[in-house]
């Protein structure tokens, strides 16, 4: 049996990272899955592995902001979160990129600039977790999943938390020799 008692001792931000890891650690199986099978590849369940690694990323950030900030106001912005953990963390040894971005094929800028300002962008983690917006009107554009691709970003994303959880929290990086590392439990 496992429960929350496995988090008892840990300051919300780890807690956070934990929820994280585990997200993107399923993400990544799910996909390793998509990518080996044909028959069980589809495009709801890469939205499946989309909508897990989206969270993972959401949770991370929530994690790093909380350890700088215990009082900061959470909600479900990740753009918003991202800017704030990069005025958090500047430094470059933070840094990593967020999978998720809006390309416009085939747009013009100006196309493109009233698009976002239309907000005719559909909200990631909605895209990902349901077929029609509240509505009940389809998304809006064409979206797609590659699993073959899609496992890279999936082990980057990792081994950039991985990096930068250490950082936060002041690991020692995991010895191959030893196992014993606070990041390794």
């Amino acid at each position: 049996m496992y429960g929350n008692w496995e988090l008892s001792g840990k300051d919300l931000p780890e807690q956070f990272f934990e929820f994280s890891a585990a997200y993107l650690d399923s993400a990544r199986r799910l996909c390793v899955v998509l990518k080996r099978s044909t028959r069980k590849a589809t495009y709801t369940r890469g939205c499946v592995v989309l909508y897990l690694t989206f969270h993972a990323a959401e949770l991370f950030l929530k994690g790093a902001i909380l350890s700088k900030n215990p009082k900061e106001k959470l909600n479900h912005n990740i753009k918003g979160y991202y800017n704030r953990y990069n005025s958090l963390y500047p430094n470059k040894r933070y840094k990593f990129e967020l999978p998720f971005r809006t390309e416009y094929l085939g747009l013009e800028p100006e196309r493109i600039e009233l698009v976002k300002k239309k907000k005719q962008q559909p909200p990631p983690d909605q895209l990902y977790k349901y077929p029609t917006d509240r509505k009940g009107n389809k998304w809006k554009g064409a979206f797609a999943f590659e699993p073959i691709e899609f496992v890279r970003i999936i082990d980057q994303l990792r081994n950039d938390f991985q990096r930068i959880e250490n950082e936060i929290f002041g690991y020692q990086p995991l010895n191959a020799d030893s196992g014993n590392s606070p990041a390794a439990g």
